[in-house]
């Protein structure tokens, strides 16, 4: 199938046929599998459940504030509210949620989803031997975990373990959001029994289960980070990264070659972030100090595959591409504005170290 191909779904076709017409894709072709136009209206109508934009406050109002709070690089203001956290995760978290779905059934990510992301250990309680094990760094305003979701369903995954990790308080979000996901939207009363059987959640319980953790990742001691990181297949840091380099870029080096040390050979690491992205430097001191500006892709690059292990690096670098798009459909519906998303992406795999 051609990258960005819908497969034809007739208006009889079940949900479980669409997860397995999709399943069965991405099982025989590397390329990329588009995203049902179905499944993407389940996900914006489970963030519109999950956070009923006609609740008890002025949601226009909220948005605004956080996007004021935003400009101004107040992330402490931004997420200070639940409802400031709700407004978020209605505005911004719905559409990226869809752009990152599209990111996981791509054909350059199917390897991770389909192979080698598995783990028997993972922090807190252990999962189930065959989980997928995901950590989403800065994943708290729920998108990761919605496509994370996604990725389960459609390609037929039997477990998925998602593990978010944020400075902000985010728990309750996220268990209105795994609620909303795993719960089937509520039908009207003279809905025909067809509508009744078809009715479905986005990911059953039994298949998906969220954690959070309120952390500054940066802060983290290694004990720590090999708790929450040490177990995991898959870790992904969406829109996340550079907002730690451009918080300190030493710091967030040292966070890098700490999570190298902490991942086990054959996890993937997965960062999404504005194309274009660049973290300043000072130089000097008193009257020479100045500034120097270095691309976030090239930090990564060199902490990871210079920095980690010089010459014997610990990681192999899979995909790097610095411009995509992915554009929602016209036909989508949600109650509030929606964007397309233009990102870079890199994508690394831990190897083992050469003796």
């Amino acid at each position: 199938m051609a990258p960005g191909r819908k497969p034809k779904v007739s208006s009889r076709t079940t949900a479980n046929q669409v997860a397995g017409k999709v399943a069965n894709i991405a099982q025989k072709s590397p390329e990329s599998v588009a995203l049902p136009t179905e499944v993407q209206q389940m996900v914006l109508d489970t963030f519109r459940r999950a956070f009923h934009p006609d609740g008890g406050y002025d949601v226009k109002a909220a948005i605004q504030q956080v996007k004021g709070h935003l400009f101004l690089r107040d992330f402490a203001a931004a997420f200070a509210k639940q409802e400031y956290l709700e407004a978020y995760a209605l505005r911004w978290s719905a559409s990226r949620a869809l752009g990152y779905s599209d990111i996981f059934l791509h054909g350059d990510l199917q390897e991770v989803w389909l192979g080698g992301a598995t783990s028997n250990t993972t922090s807190h309680e252990p999962s189930t031997p065959s989980a997928t094990t995901v950590a989403c760094i800065g994943g708290g305003g729920g998108a990761e975990v919605a496509a994370c979701a996604v990725a389960a369903r459609l390609y037929s995954l039997s477990k998925v373990v998602v593990h978010a990790i944020d400075i902000a308080d985010w728990s309750s979000c996220l268990t209105q959001l795994e609620n909303a996901m795993s719960t089937p939207p509520q039908l009207s009363a003279y809905a025909s029994e067809r509508a009744k059987v078809a009715n479905k959640p986005l990911i059953m319980l039994d298949h998906f289960e969220v954690r959070f953790s309120q952390r500054d990742i940066l802060s983290v001691d290694e004990k720590a980070l090999r708790d929450m990181l040490g177990g995991v297949g898959i870790c992904t840091m969406m829109f996340t990264l550079n907002e730690l380099f451009t918080t300190s870029i030493s710091r967030t080096t040292r966070f890098l070659l700490a999570l190298t040390d902490v991942m086990q050979v054959g996890s993937w690491l997965l960062v999404v972030d504005s194309p274009g992205s660049y973290s300043e430097v000072k130089l000097g001191q008193g009257q020479d100090t100045r500034t120097k500006q270095y691309p976030m892709k090239w930090l990564l690059d060199h902490t990871l595959l210079e920095a980690a292990g010089g010459e014997n690096s610990k990681w192999k670098k899979y995909v790097s591409d610095d411009s995509r798009w992915f554009r929602l459909s016209p036909s989508l519906k949600y109650p509030i504005e929606l964007e397309n998303m233009r990102y870079q992406i890199h994508l690394y795999q831990r190897i083992a170290e050469v003796s």
